[in-house]
């Protein structure tokens, strides 16, 4: 199910030249935390969104997201929301919303991360964070202890088109952390423990313009903590493949150099909910500069969610979006994770249960790749 494509003329890559740091006012290797702060004006032309996710013990899975918009709604107007999804090892899932009235910018810091939706918000505190979600039927508080520095690839910038004024931007604010949660529900409340992470996005063109469709996970494997993605364009700018790998021991990051990254997708299915193409197995192979070899293969067990994000617009939205074609899709993955380690004729390897996505944007069911 995958078909190469010719190179297109147009532009499509992450940004790390010099004058692009200067240009956006920050530093190489070295992420400050005004960056996790409000990047856009919230209002139309622009989206952004700060996401958590959390891996509780009993098997609980939360993830929440505040959005400057509607979701990922580029060209409306500005609507602060706040999204909850629980997800229980049965695989029920619950997914609570908190909005403001449309026109209303969201109330955010520019120093900082500290966004506020309702009663509902996500702080920095000296180095960590605290996380409060209430709609008056689920009330979520988590404490999120920083256990790596801030990292973003590059500039953190991927840009479109010859100009390059189209953009997409990344930054991982907190790659991983240890989570102190309290969950209450139907009037109970449990105290819960586990691993979490929290990522910083926004840009100013429609996301599906752009990007056809990515995978993106992340890992605890042993003493190593990894983010993997892989990014596949849109055809105006000839499916071009931009990976991402950031590998980390013990609170030092080892390896972020994506041009020395090559992934390799096997086993691949027609998923039965999406209609897409789905790769079993994923597998990012980076080359160090001291010889090292590692590699990350991501095999799928199950699916925790998966489903048609027209799901989430309003009828006559959805009712639009099948007439020209639209089908966006998400899918949401629990696995293996299988790191090896290869040096000076020496294997290590570590497994550990992993989580990951595939975003699809495109309406196409085979995969269109340029490397």
């Amino acid at each position: 199910m995958f078909k190469k494509s010719p190179k297109n003329n147009e532009i499509a890559l992450l940004n790390d030249s010099l004058s692009k740091y200067e240009e956006l006012g920050i530093k190489e290797k070295s992420i400050q935390i005004w960056e996790d702060g409000i990047r856009t004006h919230g209002k139309s032309g622009t989206y952004e969104w700060w996401y958590t996710d959390m891996e509780l013990n009993d098997g609980i899975t939360i993830v929440v997201v505040f959005y400057t918009k509607d979701h990922f709604d580029l060209k409306g107007p500005a609507r602060p929301t706040a999204e909850l999804t629980l997800t229980y090892p049965d695989g029920t899932k619950i997914t609570q919303t908190v909005s403001e009235p449309k026109g209303t910018v969201i109330n955010s810091s520019k120093e900082k991360a500290d966004v506020k939706v309702g009663d509902c918000y996500l702080k920095y505190v000296e180095g960590n964070y605290e996380l409060y979600f209430n709609d008056g039927t689920i009330e979520f508080s988590a404490f999120m202890e920083s256990a790596l520095p801030m990292w973003r690839p590059d500039t953190g910038h991927w840009y479109f088109g010859d100009k390059q004024e189209d953009f997409f931007a990344w930054i991982v604010a907190q790659p991983s952390s240890n989570i102190t949660a309290t969950l209450t529900r139907d009037g109970v409340a449990k105290d819960l423990k586990g691993t979490g992470y929290h990522d910083h996005n926004w840009g100013n063109i429609p996301m599906n313009k752009v990007i056809n469709h990515w995978y993106w996970g992340r890992a605890k494997v042993g003493e190593y903590n990894i983010i993997a993605s892989d990014i596949i364009t849109e055809k105006k700018t000839g499916y071009t493949r931009l990976p991402v790998i950031m590998i980390a021991k013990n609170g030092v990051i080892l390896e972020d150099n994506q041009k020395l990254t090559t992934v390799i997708r096997k086993d691949t299915i027609q998923h039965p909910v999406t209609g897409k193409f789905y790769d079993n197995s994923i597998t990012w192979i980076q080359k160090s500069n001291d010889g090292t070899v590692y590699k990350v293969e991501m095999i799928r067990d199950r699916d925790i969610v998966s489903a048609s994000l027209l799901e989430i617009i309003s009828p006559f939205k959805r009712t639009i979006a099948k007439i020209i074609g639209m089908n966006p899709t998400y899918t949401r993955t629990l696995g293996e994770v299988i790191l090896t380690i290869e040096k000076d004729g020496e294997t290590q390897q570590f497994k550990q249960e992993g989580l990951w996505e595939q975003m699809f944007f495109g309406k196409n069911k085979d995969a269109y790749i340029y490397n």
